[in-house]
């Protein structure tokens, strides 16, 4: 399909100078790589070209996504490919036969460029430049190639061929500490096909990945946690971590957990009943109900899986104390939060003591667990998940103190959860000194701090209230990510 461009030649001119393979060209060779295109305007489900069709145009996608596939013995069919702009499909294929042998559809609405083939080629070679930017491309796709058959057959698992995936989406090199955020632009059901896995594994091993602490999942958003993809268990250097195969356990055993994993899974208990609090107020506050109501039952489900975890555990007896405790308080509380009359007059301020009390008993139980463990690194783990907890307190506080009977309390903790979240911040980064990427997430925390505390403050950008609490569950969850994965490494690091 031809686009509706009326200026063709400069719209193709200017579209080839943005791509990194064409651009910087001399001004003779972009003219005549311009003259020698055409633009398509491409909606989902259009077949770019089907296999066995004779090879004329070499196409570059601009924008958008395609999926590339082919047909296996049986008629089964095979994703070869989920490509993204800005890259020159199939290369391989285009500067290696006469036809294709593969099929390319258009997953989402997307521009290309349709270059003719026969006069890349003479461009080709005349410019030795752009013949040696077309030749390290089909490298670069060699090079995956080869790494992503090696990975199919020589037993990494499909949580490491997930993670090398969306590694791969991420292109560049990520930074040593920080996020690097990708958009999922296809389907589960295709991603799982392209890696040669099930949705469902998929769906497992992204869950694996979470756990860890290396993404985390924000509807097609994924967050790369960069700090989180090194192994720091030995305090080591840059080693990227791996997920290889795990020996068998014994089922009949009870699942045993170290000391430092067993503090962060009580204190994800900890900072959960501050969320599930901060979304009961969304919707009784009428912000954003709907997606708030989405929020609370992901986070319930959440909070009764790791509950669920803990109770299969065989903790000793005072921490199987604490543990029961917690229960008790969540039989009320669970309730509670699914209440049908959220906006009732009394009902903001039973909540704030419910998920005050909650918070107590859950507190409790990671205390507990750090003091059984009794080593320095299981202190700076509780430390670390303080921070997260508090990073979600002070938005839960910030909503609550709209109510009259919950101002004057939630001011209050307000100022001392602020406080007390500085004080350990500060102790984290003397801690944190020694290791290179432990020391730089500490400083994205800081930085990521400095920014929520700013959006707590009433100011222009924010005239309503419903705009300004937007703003703040913004803010405090990508606070939340950066402090969770800081949770992460001293996880390891207790080790």
């Amino acid at each position: 399909m031809r686009a509706p461009f009326k200026e063709a030649h400069w719209a193709q001119r200017d579209l080839l100078a943005k791509s990194p393979l064409f651009s910087g060209l001399p001004e003779s060779s972009a003219d005549e790589l311009a003259a020698a295109s055409r633009l398509l305007e491409l909606p989902p489900r259009h077949y770019l070209f089907r296999a066995g069709e004779p090879i004329r145009e070499a196409h570059l996608l601009v924008s958008g996504s395609v999926r590339r596939s082919t047909t296996l013995a049986g008629g089964r069919k095979k994703v070869i490919e989920l490509a993204q702009a800005p890259q020159l499909l199939a290369p391989g294929e285009v500067f290696g036969g006469p036809r294709y042998a593969s099929s390319c559809e258009v997953i989402a609405s997307s521009v290309a460029l349709a270059i003719d083939l026969r006069r890349l080629r003479a461009l080709l070679a005349r410019d030795l430049d752009l013949a040696g930017r077309i030749v390290q491309a089909l490298a670069d796709r060699l090079c995956a190639v080869e790494f992503d058959v090696t990975g199919h057959h020589y037993s990494l698992t499909g949580t490491q061929r997930l993670l090398d995936y969306l590694l791969e989406l991420a292109g560049e090199p990520t930074g040593l500490a920080g996020e690097t955020t990708v958009v999922l632009k296809a389907s589960k059901t295709l991603i799982a096909a392209r890696i040669g896995m099930t949705p469902e594994s998929l769906s497992r091993n992204l869950r694996q990945l979470s756990d860890s602490g290396v993404i985390v999942v924000e509807g097609r958003k994924v967050h790369i946690q960069n700090a989180a993809l090194l192994d720091t268990e030995n305090g080591g250097a840059a080693r990227r971590l791996n997920f290889s195969r795990r020996a068998k356990v014994d089922k009949a055993q009870p699942p045993k957990v170290l000391p430092g994993a067993l503090i962060n899974l009580c204190g994800r208990l900890r900072v959960l009943s501050q969320r599930l609090a901060s979304a009961w107020a969304l919707i009784a506050s009428d912000i954003t109900p709907s997606t708030a109501a989405v929020r609370l039952r992901r986070l319930d489900g959440e909070f009764a899986r790791h509950l669920a975890r803990l109770e299969r555990l065989a903790l000793p007896a005072p921490l199987a104390e604490n543990l029961q405790a917690v229960g008790e308080i969540w039989r009320r509380f669970r309730p509670a939060l699914f209440s049908e009359t959220p906006a009732a007059s009394a009902a903001p301020a039973q909540m704030l003591a419910l998920s005050e009390e909650i918070l107590a008993a859950t507190d409790a139980l990671t205390g507990r667990a750090e003091r059984l463990a009794a080593t320095p690194g299981a202190r700076y783990v509780n430390i670390a998940g303080r921070n997260r907890m508090l990073s979600q307190r002070i938005s839960k506080l910030f909503l609550f103190r709209a109510w009259p009977a919950c101002r004057d309390s939630a001011l209050a903790q307000h100022e001392l959860s602020c406080a007390e979240f500085e004080n350990n911040l500060d102790t984290l980064r003397q801690s944190g000194k020694e290791l290179p990427q432990l020391a730089a997430q500490l400083e994205e925390v800081a930085a990521q701090w400095q920014k929520f505390s700013r959006a707590l403050e009433p100011s222009l950008p924010y005239l309503g209230k419903s705009h300004h609490a937007r703003g703040i569950m913004v803010e405090g969850d990508r606070l939340l990510r950066h402090v969770d994965t800081t949770v992460k490494l001293y996880e390891r690091l207790s080790k």
